[in-house]
């Protein structure tokens, strides 16, 4: 899996923020986004090749918890897109 990740964290009130500028070279992974826990996050599509992208929060394939990520299937080499992710 290959992702090209460029990342900024900041604060936000009382939550911590990353801004992150993904590019796709696989069809499905995990990113770190650099916070210990995602509460929620926002996609800003660029180039979308694929239309089925499917992102969960804090999960890894095969179900398994990982606090901090997030997983990503269905995406299409050469997508890009913007992850604002809100967290801890």
């Amino acid at each position: 899996m290959a992702f090209t990740i460029g990342r900024e964290i900041s604060v936000f009130g009382n939550k911590r923020v990353a801004l992150l500028s993904c590019s796709v070279d696989s069809a499905s992974g995990n990113i770190d986004t650099g916070l210990s826990v995602v509460d929620g996050f926002s996609l800003a599509p660029i180039s979308m090749n694929s239309a089925g992208i499917n992102m969960k929060e804090n999960i890894g394939s095969g179900a398994t918890a990982l606090p901090g990520k997030i997983n990503i299937n269905g995406a299409t080499s050469g997508d890009v897109f913007f992850l604002v992710v809100y967290g801890r």
